[in-house]
Parts: structure tokens; sequence; C-alpha cells
């Protein structure tokens, strides 16, 4: 059995840690496999194992090697799991915990929300950029839209957790994306829109939410967001900007 060390995202400590639970393989790409454990409580938790040249997903732990060295050459959807006591197997590859690594958290935007400048350039820049789906549909419609592990309206509902993580005015919004997302699409997608509701996400969508907070440059991070996978950076950007309109709209209201 292949066995590589790996640095652990900290906020999987206690699952990572925890009992050993058994699970199966549920997805697997040069850069990355899916592992989800068998559901506790109804609900499977899914845990992403990348090289270090991946997109950086919250829930994953990082390799040190990049795609090119083929680590998960040898693993095959629907081969069994096991997840606890720091060790991650799937299939015939054997993960270690040996470290561990934060993923970014969205920066609090100013006290006025995100600004308007940076919002309207990033809606001047997305103009180019057709959506994967339409960004303005109802969270119920977007739920578990789009084939794959994370559907296209899973990426949009994401961007918009992450915009509007510091408004508070739209927990109850969030709160109900969330209890839906249980069973309403895929349980990565489920995961990933937990994380992004708590401010995480890939880095170069948490860049371009702290851009629109006048953290950096926003054409500069749209540009990196644009590279993560075939659609869902164009996803998660479109989200980001319904999200920050939102958010903004709040503070007019209030």
């Amino acid at each position: 059995m292949a066995s590589l060390p790996a640095a652990a995202p900290s906020p999987s400590r206690s699952r990572l840690t925890g009992p050993a639970r058994r699970g199966r393989v549920v997805g697997v790409h040069p850069s990355c496999v899916y592992v989800a454990s068998d559901p506790a409580g109804g609900i499977p938790e899914v845990v992403a194992v990348e090289t270090a040249d991946g997109v950086g997903l919250p829930c994953a732990l990082r390799l040190g090697l990049d795609r090119a060295a083929a680590p998960f050459a040898v693993v095959r959807v629907g081969h069994p799991a096991r997840i606890g006591n720091g060790v991650l197997v799937a299939g015939p590859l054997e993960v270690r915990v040996v470290r561990w690594w934060a993923p970014p958290v969205v920066q609090p935007w100013p006290g006025d929300g995100p600004r308007e400048q940076t919002r309207k350039q990033l809606a001047q820049l997305l103009r180019d950029v057709p959506p994967p789906v339409d960004p303005e549909l109802d969270a119920s419609d977007l739920l578990g839209r789009g084939p794959g592990l994370t559907p296209a309206g899973d990426d949009v509902l994401a961007g918009w957790l992450l915009a509007v993580h510091h408004d508070v005015g739209l927990r109850a919004a969030t709160a109900a994306v969330l209890a839906r997302a249980a069973t309403a699409t895929t349980a990565l997608s489920a995961v990933l829109l937990r994380e992004a509701a708590a401010g995480r996400g890939v880095p170069a969508a948490v860049a371009l939410a702290d851009a629109l907070g006048g953290h950096g440059e926003v054409a500069t991070a749209l540009t990196r967001l644009l590279r993560v996978g075939h659609t869902s950076g164009a996803a998660l950007a479109h989200g980001l900007l319904r999200g920050a309109r939102e958010a903004s709209s709040a503070l007019v209201a209030a």
C-alpha cells in the first residue's frame, strides 16, 4: 500500500483524528480524490485529498506532490475507504496526517459593505463571462442544478455564501440554504456549502471576495478564479457578485 504524508485542514481535525469510519471513493481526478464516509445521522461526510498544485479545497488533505507524479493513478471510484485516527485510506492509497493547514477565511468587508466601485468593476468584467446557470435563480432552484460532484448551481451558491458570510442580516437565508443542501444536492457540495457559509473556500474565491471589500485587485483575483475547473470559477464569481449586491441592498434597507 502506498503511504503518503499530508497536511490536513484544521477545521476537520475532529473528523480526521476521531474513530475510524468506513466509506468509499466517490471521485478521482488527476489532482484530487474524494472519499465519502458512511453516513452518520443520514448525512455522509466528504474529505478530499489534493496534490500540491490542486485548487485548495478547504476540506482537502494536501500532498507534497504535484499531479505530474500521478499519486492517484492506483485509485478507482468505488474503492473501499477509511477515515480516522489521523489516516485516510482510499483503496491502495494511504494518506497520513503529519501537520495541519488553515484554509483562508473571507476578511470582513468595511462597515458599509462591499465597495460600490469594486462591485461595479466585477459586474463589468463578468459581462463577457457567461454563467453556467442563471445566477439569479432562487436558492431552491440552484441547489443541485447541473451534473457532477459539484453542480454549477451549488458553485453559484458557494460564491454567494462567501460574499454574505459577515452579513448578519442574511444569516436566516444562509441557514435555509444549508438545511436544504443536506438532502438536495451531492454530499461533496453540501460539505463545500457549509465551508463557504463559514467563510472558507478555494483560495482564488476567497481572494475575489476580499478584493470586493478593498483587499486586493478585483481583475487579478477574477483571472485567477476563472482558471478553477471548467465552469466552477465562473459560477463562483457570479455567485460572489450576487452576494455582494444583496449584502449592499440589505445594508441600504437597514
